[in-house]
């Protein structure tokens, strides 16, 4: 006579989980003074604005799990968001089985633990997946934000680059700047 038995298997495991995003775009400056001379404005205007000078001469400024790199030389913009959580994950699963027919309780108890070790991989994927959502979410807010801040600074480079051109070909007589409008008026004596 057979009998049946049950068996309930429970695994639980922790893991530290990352995710990132990253995005790149150019800077668009008018080559006004020579590419050197542009890029130590760059760098100077940034400096302003909070960011640190690399080993490597890109500027860089954190913001939280953000973090924005400009390259004053190329103009390359590269801004990326990452995010790391550590998850942890229970299973649980039960199984049914007879002392005299198909498996024995040990290869029973066996599939069962690789079961739930495919359960807990799945649940870990959906993290993984949610934490990735919430580093593009995080990046594409930054980037509303960071966009005005981008542009102003190109202005001002733009500005401080016409300024000192306009010193370079001749005596400056007057600069009237209008904010509002954003022009920039320069009267130079050759």
């Amino acid at each position: 006579m057979s009998r049946a038995y049950r068996i309930t298997v429970k695994e639980s495991d922790t893991r530290h989980l990352k995710a990132g995003d990253e995005i790149c775009t150019q800077l668009e400056i008018l080559e006004i003074l020579p590419p050197e001379d542009m890029a130590t404005l760059l760098k100077e205007e940034l400096k302003k604005r909070g960011f640190e000078e690399q080993a490597d001469g890109t500027m860089l400024r954190r913001d939280g799990d953000l973090t924005v790199k400009i390259d004053p030389c190329s103009g390359e913009v590269s801004v990326k968001a990452e995010a790391e959580e550590t998850v942890s994950q229970e299973a649980k699963r039960e199984a049914t089985g007879f002392n005299d027919v198909g498996p024995s309780e040990k290869s029973l108890r066996d599939r069962v633990k690789d079961q739930l070790k495919t359960d807990l991989d799945k649940k870990f994927e959906q993290e993984q997946s949610r934490l990735q959502g919430k580093a593009t979410e995080q990046l594409e807010k930054h980037l509303s934000d960071l966009q005005p801040e981008i542009s102003e600074v190109v202005n001002q480079v733009t500005r401080d680059a016409l300024k000192q051109k306009a010193q370079q070909m001749g005596t400056v007589k007057e600069i009237s700047e209008d904010a509002e409008s954003g022009s920039l008026t320069i009267k130079v004596e050759v």
